[in-house]
């Protein structure tokens, strides 16, 4: 480790100063009150700017990749900071069976889509995780136990950003066109909405009631991180059990980070620490996963994200029909009636 870290320096140093750039551009007054894109957002937009258009020097490869990696791990892990139980128990029973239907649903449609479109074997695991659970990080998240290739992680970050983006806009339009009541409104952008920040975009001009509920019902479905990349590594390591060593493969792919993820909400769940504690911690969290994207970014070129080809574009297209239908099915089946305290 100790040999790697100042051979890391330099292109630390190119993600940090991405991250705090775009941590500043995020809270541009016209950004926040009509595009709340986000700090980890606007990184990989910058990280992908500076790969095409600035010379970047083999020195800060090494770097990049550690962000990527290792520093995008403890930024998962840091997501814990923004869930207690507490608000896991106040999305209430219905909120679980909204997520956990929702999830679930997205999953078996990317798999059926895996059949009747040629995506190869991980491109429908990151687009189903990042349209799932919780974006880009999600992506990411699930990189680490599937290992695909650069351009593919990179085409499904870009991918669930451009749709999550889309839906911020078209939900709240379709809801005064609708006239979707407020409590459908908020399960719906809750759950079928890709990024928290998206999330906010989409319901704050609505109520705050809708505002409350979807960022809770949202933050939910990141507490479904851990299960999900069990399941995907004990398929995995189903698939590749040919290996001779699989116990070795099994403790290579486990992602122990989300472990420690639990563990923080966990912690977080005992109010042990200040409030303004907390509120450091998370933001210390999104600067680290801004670093981490825009590690990805300066890790993306455009010419190899465009080669994962047509049938990729259709199936994000697709996936995100999909989980916008099927969450605005599941939000008027369960609150479609009088909202009994969430």
């Amino acid at each position: 480790m100790r040999p790697l870290l100042p051979a890391a320096l330099p292109g630390l140093i190119l993600c940090g100063i991405l991250a705090f750039s775009a941590q500043a551009i995020s809270q541009f007054s016209f950004l926040k009150d009509h595009f709340p894109v986000g700090a980890v957002m606007v990184a990989i937009l910058l990280g992908t700017a500076a790969r095409q258009f600035i010379p970047i020097k083999a020195s800060m490869e090494p770097g990049i990749r550690f962000a990527f990696k290792r520093v995008l791990r403890l930024g998962v892990a840091g997501l814990g900071f923004s869930l207690t139980l507490d608000d896991i128990k106040e999305v209430g029973f219905r909120g679980l069976v909204l997520d956990t239907f929702l999830i679930a649903g997205t999953y078996f449609f990317a798999m059926a889509l895996r059949r009747w479109i040629n995506l190869g074997k991980n491109l429908p695991w990151l687009l189903a995780t990042g349209t799932a659970i919780c974006g880009a990080s999600a992506v990411v998240a699930a990189n680490s136990v599937l290992k695909a290739k650069d351009e593919e992680v990179a085409f499904s970050v870009a991918t669930v950003t451009l749709f999550g983006s889309l839906s911020m806009f078209l939900f709240p339009i379709m809801a005064h066109l609708s006239g979707i009541p407020i409590p459908v409104y908020g399960a719906w952008a809750g759950s079928s909405i890709h990024e928290v920040a998206q999330v906010i975009g989409a319901t704050m001009n609505i109520s705050p009631q809708a505002l409350d509920f979807a960022t809770i019902l949202k933050l939910t479905r990141v507490a479904y991180l851990l299960p999900v990349l069990i399941i995907i590594e004990v398929l995995l390591v189903n698939e590749s059990h040919r290996l001779i060593s699989g116990q070795q493969n099994r403790g290579e792919h486990f992602p122990w980070f989300v472990v420690g993820f639990s563990a923080i909400v966990l912690l977080n769940s005992l109010h042990l620490l200040a409030s303004n504690v907390t509120d450091l911690l998370q933001k210390t969290d999104t600067w680290l996963l801004a670093v981490s994207m825009a590690a990805l970014g300066l890790e993306t070129r455009l010419r190899t994200i465009l080669s994962v080809g047509r049938n990729a574009i259709l199936a994000g297209f697709w996936l995100w029909i999909f989980v916008s239908l099927w969450g605005l099915a599941l939000s008027v089946v369960l609150f479609g009636h009088p909202f009994q305290g969430h």
